[in-house]
């Protein structure tokens, strides 16, 4: 090994461990402010993509701002006032996440492990409030419509129109929906548990948070160890970016030290050519 060799080494080290020192700090002062650990989940599939994305064409969605799958997204504890839903958001113009109202991770029907193995929760955007008045009559009421429903909820706006409608519901909670076209109904008529049960409106204590903030990409790293099959349907536009990022990352402080060496050896030059 050269004279050479040996000092590159040591500072290419450190340029490494610079960069994924930075890493780590952003992920504890993103601690800091999610108040949830760990602060942030990986999107595993397109259920909240948007099919209008004007960079790629279908079905290589790669959005800065909309929920895509392999993305980063941060988790902001939230308590019931602190959740906008899509209908309060399209009366007032509050938008998240390419849409209105907020975006929420919760669990289905409040199981956070089955059998001893942690049940993976869902993020969907929360539609609408529905309080159930009389669980016995079936008389639901959603308050950012001041409307009253008997015997089922039927409201397109939410994705139940056509005859698509919810009923028996359990207890007053959250309705939510993926913003994907491939979810056109809300997750109280598609979905069910990991026992099998129909979900129930998501009450504010299945809620570990909203969403707040993304990393695109970066979460494709664990969806291609651990999840191969998500990560092959991951979109391809946003696995290059995910490959570009870490090469930018990880070689962009050698380069620039590099640089400023090169720079620095060249401005001597200069001033003693001058003497």
């Amino acid at each position: 090994m050269s004279k050479l060799d040996t000092q590159q080494i040591p500072e290419t080290v450190k340029d490494v461990g610079i960069a994924f020192g930075s890493v780590a700090l952003v992920f504890l002062l993103t601690f800091a402010y999610s108040g949830n650990w760990p602060p942030m989940v990986v999107i595993e599939s397109g259920s909240m993509e948007h099919d209008n994305n004007p960079l790629y064409p279908e079905p290589g969605y790669t959005h800065i701002g909309v929920i895509d799958t392999g993305d980063l997204v941060v988790v902001k504890t939230a308590e019931k006032d602190d959740i906008v839903t899509y209908l309060e958001g399209k009366k007032t113009g509050y938008k998240k996440y390419g849409d209105y109202g907020d975006v929420i991770v919760y669990y289905k029907n409040g199981i956070r492990d089955y059998e001893g193995q942690a049940v993976t929760p869902v993020i969907h955007r929360a539609m609408a409030w529905v309080e159930v008045v009389d669980k016995d009559n079936k008389t639901y009421y959603i308050p950012e419509i001041d409307t009253y429903f008997q015997g089922k909820i039927e409201l397109a706006e939410i994705g139940l129109g056509g005859g698509a409608h919810i009923k028996d519901l359990e207890s007053s909670g959250y309705i939510t929906k993926g913003d994907s076209t491939g979810n056109p109904h809300p997750d109280q008529l598609t979905h069910r548990d990991i026992e099998g049960n129909v979900v129930q409106p998501t009450d504010p204590d299945w809620v570990v948070g909203k969403a707040r903030g993304e990393l695109p990409w970066f979460g494709l790293i664990k969806l291609r160890l651990t999840q191969p099959d998500n990560y092959a349907n991951a979109p391809p536009e946003c696995k290059t970016m995910l490959w570009f990022s870490i090469f930018v990352i990880v070689g962009g402080p050698f380069v620039a030290s590099k640089m400023w060496e090169n720079y620095s050896i060249q401005t001597k030059k200069k001033g003693k050519s001058k003497r």
